[in-house]
């Protein structure tokens, strides 16, 4: 199969893409994309013709996620173009077009997808275009290597893939070789020098930051996860926080929006409602938010009790510097939230034609 992958790369965007390496895409596309698909980068701009065109390909390979929201596509076998290819036709009309009934139904190609099927015909086309095809992507750089590292040990720890220890210990081989360490090439070594996973591998700081960055890229619906956490960092007590408290400050947190004019949340949402009850609220917590954060592995829920917060041993090491990270984090994703087209229909930032 054959894909396009809209990627921008004249303006910042808010997913976690690494070009010609990762590829950062949400939930609604995961039945779009799979292992061994043909990609085909795609740059658009919605107030520049010359800043349309493609750029690049290669090939799908694993595919990962830790929370079920966003998702991670591993890139392989890249190749960057030596000419941009214009989206044109040069008689007119778009490249896209070309076998377009082979992929959907309708002529244009739907721009405002990131992910979207691509024919053999317009593949071949782009291709020949292309001018030429340098290899790009998986160079053994430390920062790539890092973040290899950091993937698989939440991979493993967070995602509960135990075979992804192998892609630790084989990230962890390289980093040193990177860093020019002694390293022995026997599996002796392996269990003479690695210790314990909780003592070496995941080590404070990265499952500190594994949480820092799944706060910075989770996925908001709506504006009730970092509502939430900071329900939890706020009035809740050594991490955790009853439903019973977090509905009072649920409740106080769309009251004092109402009472500035500011934009409560979307649709019909609850708490448009300021006679929604106690209940309802409390009914929508566990529903939505919690749930949802809950599958993060970083927080949990305690049905017996009935309270929600992050997990022990892991509130245990956040420090208040670390807490009023978080704390600024949710806030600047609220802020991004609220600021954002709340009432427009699923577009996305990086796919505009």
């Amino acid at each position: 199969m054959y894909v396009i992958l809209s990627q921008k790369v004249d303006t910042e965007s808010s997913y976690s893409d690494d070009l010609f390496n990762t590829y950062h895409y949400p939930a609604r596309y995961m039945n779009q994309l799979h292992t061994d698909d043909v990609f085909i980068y795609y740059q658009g701009n919605r107030y520049d013709k010359e800043q349309r065109y493609y750029f690049g390909t290669g090939v799908i390979g694993n595919i990962h996620t830790t929370d079920r929201e966003s998702y991670y596509a591993d890139l392989i076998q890249c190749q960057r173009f030596t000419n941009k290819v214009p989206i044109y036709l040069p008689d007119g009309g778009y490249i896209e077009q070309k076998g377009y009934l082979s992929v959907r139904n309708r002529l244009n190609p739907p721009w405002q997808s990131s992910i979207r099927s691509l024919s053999k015909e317009a593949y071949d086309f782009i291709i020949r275009a292309a001018g030429g095809l340098s290899p790009e992507g998986q160079h053994d750089d430390i920062e790539t290597l890092k973040n290899g590292l950091k993937n698989s040990v939440k991979d493993f720890y967070v995602g509960g893939n135990h075979k992804a220890i192998l892609e630790i210990i084989d990230m962890a081989k390289r980093i040193a070789r990177f860093l020019n360490l002694d390293v022995r090439e026997n599996d002796e070594t392996i269990d003479t020098h690695i210790p314990s996973m909780e003592k070496c591998l995941v080590k404070e700081d990265t499952y500190k930051n594994l949480l820092f960055d799944y706060c910075k890229s989770m996925r908001m619906s709506y504006s009730y996860k970092p509502v939430l956490i900071l329900a939890v960092l706020e009035v809740g007590s050594n991490g955790y926080i009853s439903i019973d408290s977090a509905v009072s400050y649920f409740r106080h947190f769309y009251t004092q929006r109402r009472k500035q004019g500011l934009k409560i949340e979307k649709g019909n949402c609850i708490y448009q409602r300021p006679d929604i009850s106690d209940e309802s609220i409390a009914v929508n917590i566990i529903a939505n938010p919690v749930k949802a954060l809950s599958s993060s592995g970083y927080l949990h829920y305690d049905k017996v009790n009935n309270v929600f917060g992050f997990r022990t041993d892991l509130w245990n090491v956040l420090s208040e510097d670390d807490k009023n990270l978080i704390r600024s984090v949710c806030h600047t994703k609220l802020e991004k939230y609220y600021s954002s087209k709340l009432y427009s229909s699923d577009s996305c930032s990086r796919c505009s034609l």
